[in-house]
């Protein structure tokens, strides 16, 4: 067996662990399975043991249940559930508040944050900026 093929397998027995993990959790919620999964898979990545994984507490707006997946220097993307089959995406971060030559953006909502918030279809493709 080659190097990388033990690599394949050990990352094979971690996603199943993951999956189990999540599984465990979501009350026979397929929607909060899913996205159990991908909390689960995003604080892997950050260099947590997959044989010991743990779930974030979620981040509750507007009623939404939401769960960190990932993050970049500015901002942190979430996505979630209401409980009833839904699934939604989120985004908080930094705004940018001045254009390429210092002057004043005008702003939406809170000086200084950017916020996303939607009903989406599916979790599939990038999670980052919306």
């Amino acid at each position: 067996m080659t190097k990388e093929e033990r690599e394949e397998q050990r990352e094979e027995r971690a996603m199943e662990r993951l999956r189990k993990v999540a599984s465990e959790n979501s009350n026979g919620d397929p929607v909060v399975e899913e996205i159990l999964l991908l909390n689960l898979m995003y604080n892997w990545g950050k260099g947590n043991n997959p044989h010991t994984p743990w779930i974030d507490k979620p981040h509750v707006v507007n009623g939404v249940k939401f769960w960190r997946v990932g993050h970049n220097a500015s901002h942190e993307f979430y996505v979630g559930t209401d409980g009833t089959g839904k699934r939604f995406r989120y985004s908080v971060g930094e705004s940018c508040t001045v254009d390429t030559e210092g002057r004043p953006l005008e702003e939406d909502g809170i000086p200084g944050i950017d916020e996303y918030f939607a009903e989406v279809a599916n979790f599939y493709g990038y999670l980052g900026h919306f």
